[in-house]
């Protein structure tokens, strides 16, 4: 068992992220893939082989070598039933025995867990929350959503579906979400809400200074461009930052009020912003949190960036293999 390896995939909306480490936990290689848009079921499980495989191949390893694999996706991972119900990022992906199909075809042991759970142990264990045995894990990425540790343990609810925090409504009639509604945080503050906004912007407004980066991205701009533009005093993306972060600072408020946290932690692409995006979030919610709540309560940026979801499955694989 010891020259065994651990596999730990963190399959994102966009990208695939695969980290093959020795069962002490050291990092042996990392690989970052692109998610092919409209995978199937069937798809999907050739694609997080090919993954795997490929990452194994850079230390001339094979998928003999492995003991198990960790999978974190980004979305509704029934814990009863072992099926990923939806993956509102990846569509096409319903009702599908993920786990089980998975190992089948790899013939070692899988574990699935949905994706912000997995990052919270992460942080919790080697990352910004280290130490801390109450604290919500927050990522704002392509999607939203957040892990919660509560008394030093992973929450999940009674079938998975706890710290869905990017399906919260916060915008009745508003836009429509990837898991059906209309008006979640999700389709109001996410990365990809982001830049839907300003992509409408520039349709109706060619003055800002978004356009420059539309003319070099096939016409469009992303969220990372948004934030760019705002920190040139454009006043289209301060705007959309500014909304974006009012809905997220009001729903992050809320879940400090009901769980009294000693710290939340923010991870996912936007949240590299910096200040633009700190700064205001902290003032909202300094306004909107219980002052007995929010007396000790810190918000920092997560420390793994986008390795705490497979940072965390490593953890989460390892602990089911004793």
């Amino acid at each position: 068992m010891q020259e065994k390896l651990l596999a730990a995939v963190d399959l994102g909306g966009t990208k695939i992220l695969t980290i093959i480490a020795d069962l002490n936990g050291k990092i042996l290689v990392r690989k970052l893939l692109p998610t092919p848009p409209q995978t199937d079921a069937a798809g999907l499980l050739h694609v997080l082989e090919s993954a795997i495989t490929q990452t194994l191949a850079a230390i001339n390893k094979s998928i003999i070598h492995l003991a198990a694999v960790g999978l974190c996706v980004p979305g509704f991972f029934d814990i009863k039933e072992r099926v990923v119900l939806k993956l509102p990022n990846i569509p096409l992906v319903k009702n599908f025995p993920l786990e089980s199909a998975l190992a089948q075809r790899l013939g070692v042991p899988v574990l699935v867990e949905n994706d912000a759970n997995a990052a919270a142990v992460g942080e919790a264990r080697q990352g910004a929350a280290k130490g801390h045995r109450d604290l919500i894990y927050i990522t704002v990425s392509t999607g939203i959503g957040a892990g919660l540790i509560l008394n030093g343990e992973l929450y999940r609810g009674s079938r998975g579906f706890a710290g869905e925090f990017g399906h919260l409504e916060v915008k009745s009639e508003g836009p429509l979400c990837g898991c059906g509604k209309r008006g979640c945080l999700e389709a109001v503050a996410s990365g990809t809400a982001i830049a839907r906004r300003a992509n409408e912007a520039l349709r109706k407004n060619g003055e800002t200074k978004l356009s420059q980066w539309a003319v070099q991205n096939n016409g469009k701009v992303t969220a990372e461009h948004v934030f760019l533009a705002a920190k040139a005093k454009d006043p289209t993306a301060i705007a959309i930052i500014e909304e974006a972060v009012f809905y997220l600072g009001i729903s992050i408020s809320n879940l400090i009020n009901l769980l009294n946290p000693s710290l939340v932690v923010l991870g996912g692409g936007v949240t590299n912003a910096g200040d633009v995006f700190f700064a205001p979030l902290q003032k909202i919610v300094a306004k909107n949190t219980v002052k007995y709540a929010n007396q000790d309560v810190k918000i920092v940026p997560a420390a793994l960036g986008s390795e705490a979801g497979a940072i965390g499955m490593l953890f989460l694989v390892k602990n089911q293999l004793k």
